[in-house]
């Protein structure tokens, strides 16, 4: 075995060590690049968070100069460039190198011309962090115009890493920085129009306000998130280049409150616009993310929504029609992969969200128990 491939070998473990440490979301990824930059040379990087259901931008980290680009980039992405997150979601292979998808003559990329060469940037290695629940990011690694391409080598090495990164990513997703309380005052859902440019053009006032909630992702204070320019780009694309992909992202603020965000193109008057929506998250949707954070079965989830609407040990058991002795397997089991010790930890961690209540019959069918007396 090479050297090469022994540090490669100590790259994947030491990955597959750090998915297993609770960190939150920024030291997790700013601690795997320093792991991946012990194998793979690259000078600039970026590394967006994306909700595991619709593979849409989160927020994102890295070190890069091309924010200015970034919704004609995210535009390009959703109009059948030769790579984008969309071509990777519908192919099997998690990570590609632009010099590989372009035959070695990266002009070839409109996205390459436009918004990355013009700051110097040469190849581009792209990666999706995606684990059996889901599309938790992208790591964007990029080498300078001077510089030779990635290889086959490290093409393959970022996507045996794919699961890692992913299961990396969806833990941290439980590890907010430094989130506070979750905040009770209700805000109404805003509004902004963007045009096929994905500039701003109208907006309502609650909007900023939204805005405020979120997390900080770009150096201009007056760029929309990312989910934003992505989601409008996702609207305007043409179905064929989106299909099957919602249009929808979670995301969870600094305050521990969870938002929605969501677009739609406009008719009539407004055609060839998007209105994109920031509302709160529903009880169903948190519920959703959170149980994929926690690698929760379909069990699991079903009890533990009947915990969140209060049920007892006994009331479970008759609403699942299991034994109360296998709820309390069940409830061992809940706490051990979230990481708590009690019922009342249980709906702190679920920021008390009651989504649907489920419910099974003997042989497991859906259906929905009767109230508990």
């Amino acid at each position: 075995m090479s050297q090469r491939q022994r540090a490669r070998n100590r790259c994947r473990e030491r990955l597959e060590d750090l998915a297993g440490v609770r960190l939150n979301a920024d030291e997790a990824r700013l601690e795997a690049v320093a792991e991946l930059r012990r194998v793979v040379r690259f000078e600039r990087w970026c590394w967006p968070l994306s909700d595991p259901d619709s593979a849409v931008s989160v927020t994102g980290i890295g070190e890069v100069d091309f924010w200015p680009s970034l919704p004609r980039l995210v535009a390009l992405e959703h109009r059948g460039d030769l790579t984008s997150k969309p071509r990777l979601l519908a192919g099997e292979r998690p990570s590609v190198a632009l010099s590989a998808a372009t035959g070695g003559d990266l002009a070839r990329s409109r996205r390459w011309r436009e918004c990355l060469g013009p700051y110097g940037i040469g190849d581009e290695l792209m990666t999706l962090c995606r684990d059996r629940h889901g599309c938790w990011g992208s790591v964007e690694l990029m080498r300078d115009i001077s510089d030779p391409p990635f290889d086959e080598d490290d093409q393959r090495l970022l996507a045996q890493l794919a699961p890692t990164l992913g299961a990396l990513l969806r833990r941290s997703v439980a590890t907010p920085a430094a989130a506070g309380p979750t905040v009770a005052e209700a805000i109404p859902p805003g509004t902004v129009i963007v045009n096929a440019d994905l500039a701003v053009t109208s907006w309502t006032p609650s909007f900023r306000t939204w805005l405020s909630e979120l997390p900080a992702s770009a150096p201009d204070p007056e760029a929309l998130p990312p989910a934003a320019y992505e989601i409008a780009a996702r609207a305007l694309a043409p179905t064929e280049d989106v299909v099957g992909l919602p249009n929808r992202v979670r995301i969870r603020g600094a305050s521990g409150r969870w938002s929605a965000i969501e677009g739609a193109a406009l008719e009539g008057a407004g055609h060839g616009h998007v209105a994109i929506t920031i509302r709160a998250a529903t009880d169903d949707e948190v519920f959703d993310v959170l149980c994929r954070v926690h690698d929760l079965t379909r069990r699991e989830r079903q009890l533990t929504a009947l915990v969140l609407h209060g049920l007892s040990t006994e009331q479970i058991a008759r609403a699942l029609h299991i034994s109360p002795y296998t709820v309390k397997d069940h409830l061992k089991a809940i706490f051990d992969k979230t990481g708590i010790r009690s019922r009342r930890e249980l709906i702190s961690e679920f920021a008390a969200r009651r989504p649907a209540r489920p419910g099974v019959t003997a042989r497991g069918a859906s259906a929905t128990p009767a109230p508990a007396s």
